[in-house]
């Protein structure tokens, strides 16, 4: 099956999987129908969340070894039937079930899948990687708009059945492009002399886990206070766009550019973009510096999602990447929970400036990952990940 209609494919599972970061669009209406409580609420996003990074991480594994068309059939099914239980719900349980388990699940499942796929690709993989997790942040972005003006023509439940329909045949094309048969044998990148190239290396995996869920605590926290780092009451919308603008930008940009440039030297860069916000932020920017901080920060967090599975995907066999990058993923989902959790509260305390002075040490720390993770094979081009022409051609 050719290339481009693989990643075609992976691109929409990816934006089909992405109403779970669309929740808070929902929490108004379910806190009035169902008599539910802000906290209540909050904990179907927790859950979600962790079901999510649970999903990826047994994903990725499963996706070495089945089908990808198998598995967007899956992921459909999985799907529809967390939106139809979401839609029928009557209490917060329900929910629970329904959207954070059944659903984040499945998306976490469907994003293993076409990031799987993304990342073996033999050329421009880089560019494939960028697509792919770029398309998820863009259905995020469309859906909530699209959700909203739903929810008042249709209600809760209407618009979770509206969405069913419309994800479950965006699904279904998905597993129509996706090849059908399964991943080849493992394939190793091309390993340093006297390595085994069959063996998945342990510190620069472990540097990514790292690095990776350093990397993205302070734009994860950010999501969470952005209206509140900009200032004034009229910037919390400008500051929530662009973060969210910044994040799509770092995921189609970061791709391309490693392919051309190199893993490592993107990542580096990256990490030194991630040190500068943070002490802007720390030393209390405000007005038009806040907003260009929060969209650099935004920018940082999409690269960085797309450099983690390329660069994974440099440093392990073929046959073994999915199962990889679902154990390095786990490092994200940690973040998930408690960076935001703990800036919140770190603010209450003592400031947003005493926060994000933490957070330049945490960006520093994750700029060590980086370095101690040196790159591997297919860092630069010409090599694994590289552009096309590189000695291992595209199928």
């Amino acid at each position: 099956m050719g290339r481009r209609r693989a990643i075609a494919g992976a691109v929409l599972l990816d934006l089909a999987v992405s109403p779970l970061f669309a929740w808070d669009v929902f929490t108004a209406s379910a806190q009035r129908e169902l008599g539910a409580g802000t906290t209540a609420l909050a904990g179907v996003f927790s859950v979600g969340l962790a079901a999510f990074t649970a999903g990826v991480l047994a994903g990725g594994r499963i996706a070495d070894s089945v089908a990808p068309r198998r598995l967007a059939l899956v992921t459909a099914a999985g799907s529809v039937a967390g939106l139809l239980g979401s839609a029928a719900a009557t209490s917060v349980v329900v929910l629970v079930i329904a959207f954070g388990v059944v659903l984040g699940a499945t998306a976490g499942l469907g994003y293993a899948t076409a990031v799987r796929v993304a990342g073996t690709v033999r050329s421009g993989r880089g560019l494939a990687l960028g697509l792919v997790v770029a398309s998820y942040a863009v259905g995020t972005a469309v859906l909530a708009p699209v959700a909203a003006v739903l929810l008042v023509v249709a209600g809760r439940g209407g618009t979770f059945v509206v969405l069913a329909a419309v994800l479950g045949a965006v699904l279904l094309a998905a597993a129509v492009l996706l090849p059908g048969a399964a991943p080849e044998a493992p394939d190793a990148p091309a390993a340093p002399s006297g390595t085994d190239g069959g063996r998945v290396p342990r510190r620069p995996v472990v540097a990514l886990w790292l690095g990776f869920g350093l990397g993205s605590a302070p734009a994860l926290a950010a999501f969470a206070l952005a209206g509140r780092l900009a200032g004034p009451a009229a910037a919390v919308a400008s500051a929530v766009v662009l973060l969210n603008l910044g994040n799509v930008v770092g995921r189609l940009v970061a791709g391309p550019v490693s392919d051309r440039v190199g893993r490592r030297a993107t990542l580096h860069a990256n990490s030194a973009l991630l040190v500068v916000v943070c002490v802007a932020l720390a030393a209390g920017a405000g007005g038009p510096l806040a907003l260009t901080a929060l969209f650099l920060l935004g920018t940082q967090y999409g690269a960085l999602s797309t450099l983690v599975p390329a660069a994974v995907s440099d440093v392990v066999p073929g046959g073994r990447f999915g199962a990889t990058y679902g154990r390095v993923f786990t490092g994200w989902g940690v973040a998930g929970l408690v960076a935001p959790v703990a800036a919140s509260a770190g603010s209450l305390a003592a400031g947003y400036g005493v926060v994000y002075s933490v957070f330049v040490v945490v960006a520093v720390l994750s700029w060590v990952c980086v370095a101690v993770h040196g790159g591997g094979p297919g860092t630069a081009p010409g090599l694994t990940g590289g552009r096309p022409g590189s000695p291992r051609r595209s199928r």
